[in-house]
C-alpha cells in the first residue's frame, strides 16, 4: 500500500499508506486495523476453545471407583433371641397329690330302672323304711330311686324320678310331692307339709 493514499473509514480523509494512522482521526491504517482485529478474534477463539476444552475434559473425567479388596459380603437376618419365662417359687412345697374315688356304678336294682340301663351311683343310703340311690346316666341326666325297705319293687313300693342338684344334696318332685335328700336326711314334703323326715345313712 505504500505510495497509494487509503481512505479512513471512520472520518474518510485521504492518507499517505505509510502511514500508520490517520493525521484526522488517529485511527489505524486498514491493514493494521485488520491485523489487529484477527488478532483479537485469534486471542478469543483461543480463549474460548479453552475453556471449552476445560469443560469438557472435567465433565468426560470418569469418577474414581472405589477399590474393592474382597467382595461385599451377604447380608444375613440376625438370629432373634428368644426369651424365656421361667417361674419359681421361694420354698414352695410340692403339694400332694390328690386322691380321686372311682366311681362306683348305680346299683343293678336301681340300674334296672334307669334309661339305658346303667349309670353311676352319686348316693346311696337308706333310712328305717326306705332304700335310696342317686344316679347320673352317661349324657348326664340325674335320677331319683326309692324303695321300701323289705319289699319287692312294685308299683306301690318302688319309684324312680327324675333329679336335680340342690346346694348339698338332691331334689327330686313327683306332682305335689318333693324329695330332698341331703345333709344326712331324706324330707318328704307337700306344699308347706312336711310329710315325713328322716335320717339318711349312707352306704358303702
Amino acid at each position: 500500500m505504500a505510495g497509494f493514499p487509503w481512505t479512513c473509514a471512520q472520518c474518510g480523509a485521504d492518507n499517505d499508506a505509510a502511514a500508520r494512522r490517520c493525521g484526522t482521526c488517529a485511527s489505524l491504517a486498514p491493514g493494521r486495523a485488520r491485523a489487529r482485529a484477527l488478532w483479537v478474534l485469534l486471542t478469543l477463539m483461543v480463549v474460548a476453545g479453552l475453556a471449552v476444552g476445560g469443560v469438557l475434559l472435567f465433565a468426560g473425567r470418569p469418577r474414581p471407583v472405589p477399590a474393592a479388596s474382597e467382595p461385599f459380603p451377604q447380608y444375613t437376618t440376625p438370629a432373634l433371641p428368644t426369651t424365656k419365662t421361667v417361674v419359681t417359687t421361694a420354698d414352695a412345697a410340692v403339694p400332694p397329690a390328690t386322691t380321686t374315688t372311682a366311681e362306683k356304678p348305680c346299683p343293678g336294682d336301681a340300674a334296672h330302672y334307669l334309661p339305658g340301663g346303667q349309670g353311676t351311683a352319686l348316693l346311696v343310703g337308706q333310712t328305717a323304711k326306705s332304700l335310696i340311690t342317686i344316679c347320673r346316666t352317661p349324657d348326664g341326666r340325674i335320677f331319683y330311686d326309692g324303695q321300701a325297705r323289705g319289699q319287692a319293687a312294685s308299683g306301690d313300693t318302688h319309684i324312680v324320678l327324675p333329679a336335680e342338684a340342690d346346694g348339698d344334696g338332691f331334689v327330686a318332685v313327683n306332682g305335689d310331692y318333693r324329695y330332698r335328700v341331703g345333709g344326712g336326711r331324706l324330707v318328704v314334703s307337700a306344699g308347706s307339709d312336711v310329710l315325713s323326715d328322716e335320717e339318711l345313712t349312707t352306704v358303702g
